[in-house]
C-alpha cells in the first residue's frame, strides 16, 4: 500500500469511528462487554427533567422512580437521560435510567457517551420486545424520554404481545399510549405534557372522579362508558381522564381506540 493509500484508508477509519453509533452497533458493544456495566446517554424530549438519581419527571403530573437520597430533590434539570445497563454473560440484565447531571461511575463502566435519541430509542425498543420482565418495561420507559421520537406504533405492539410480554411490560406500554393519544386529542401530537398546560375547573374535576368510579366497576363494565366518554366528551379534561383509566386497564378494546386516535 502507497503512502496515499494509506492515508486515504485512515481517513476513512477515523470517519467510521467518528459516525454516530446505530441500534445494531449499540448491541454489538453492549454483548462485547459480557459482564460489567455499559453507559450512555441521549436528548431527552421536551419537559423530561430529573435529579440524577432514578427519580424522573414528564411535565407536572408524572413522576416515577426513586430518589438516592433520603429526602425530596429540588433539582429537575431538562436532561440528558442515561442508561447504565447491567450485563451479564452479554445479555443486558438491569437498566438504570436517570436524567440530569452525571453521576460517578465505576472503573468497570463502559462509556458508550452520546448516542442520538433516534438510535436510543430503536435499541430500546428492541429490548422491550425481546428481553426479560424488568428489563422490558424500564426499556418501554427509557424509549419514551427520547427526544423527537413517536413510538407509539412499537408500544402498541408491545402492549399487544400477550404471549412473550409480560404484563408489567405491556401496562407499560399501555400507560404511555395513554398520554400520547391525550396529546393527539388536544392538537399537541406527540408531545407527552400538552395535557398539563390547561387549567381544570370544578366541574371537570367532578366529572372526572365519575369516570374513575367507572373504571372500578368489576369484570370490566366500565369499559364501554369509558370508551364512549373518550370519544365524544367534550370536556377534554373528562376524555383524558376516561383514556388514563383506559390505558390502566388491560382491555384490548382500549388499545383499539389508542390506535384509532393515534393513527388518524
Amino acid at each position: 500500500m502507497n503512502r496515499t493509500s494509506g492515508v486515504v484508508v485512515a481517513a476513512v477509519g477515523m470517519l467510521a469511528l467518528a459516525q454516530p453509533l446505530g441500534a445494531q452497533a449499540i448491541a454489538d458493544r453492549v454483548t462485547a462487554v459480557r459482564n460489567g456495566t455499559v453507559e450512555l446517554h441521549f436528548a431527552a424530549r421536551r419537559g423530561v427533567c430529573g435529579d440524577g438519581s432514578e427519580r424522573i419527571s414528564v411535565g407536572r403530573t408524572v413522576q416515577f422512580g426513586r430518589s438516592d437520597g433520603d429526602g425530596y430533590s429540588s433539582v429537575c434539570e431538562p436532561g440528558p437521560v442515561r442508561l447504565r445497563l447491567r450485563v451479564e454473560d452479554g445479555t443486558v440484565r438491569g437498566i438504570r435510567t436517570s436524567v440530569g447531571p452525571s453521576r460517578s461511575s465505576g472503573a468497570s463502566t463502559t462509556d458508550l457517551g452520546v448516542v442520538s435519541s433516534a438510535v436510543a430509542a430503536s435499541y430500546l425498543l428492541g429490548l422491550a420486545r425481546s428481553a426479560n420482565d424488568q428489563v422490558s418495561s424500564a426499556a418501554v420507559t427509557a424509549a419514551v424520554l427520547a427526544d423527537s421520537v413517536y413510538p407509539w406504533r412499537e408500544l402498541l405492539a408491545v402492549a399487544r404481545d400477550s404471549v412473550t410480554r409480560s404484563r408489567a411490560t405491556r401496562s407499560n406500554a399501555e400507560l404511555w399510549l395513554s398520554r400520547f393519544a391525550s396529546g393527539k386529542l388536544t392538537g399537541h401530537e406527540n408531545d407527552l405534557t400538552a395535557p398539563d398546560d390547561e387549567a381544570v375547573s370544578d366541574e371537570s374535576q367532578a366529572r372526572s372522579s365519575a369516570v374513575f368510579a367507572l373504571s372500578q366497576l368489576r369484570n370490566h363494565e366500565g369499559i364501554p362508558p369509558l370508551l364512549q366518554v373518550a370519544r365524544t366528551n367534550r370536556d377534554a379534561h373528562v376524555r383524558r381522564s376516561a383514556l388514563f383509566w383506559l390505558g390502566q386497564s388491560g382491555d384490548g378494546r382500549a388499545l383499539d381506540l389508542f390506535e384509532e386516535i393515534l393513527g388518524s
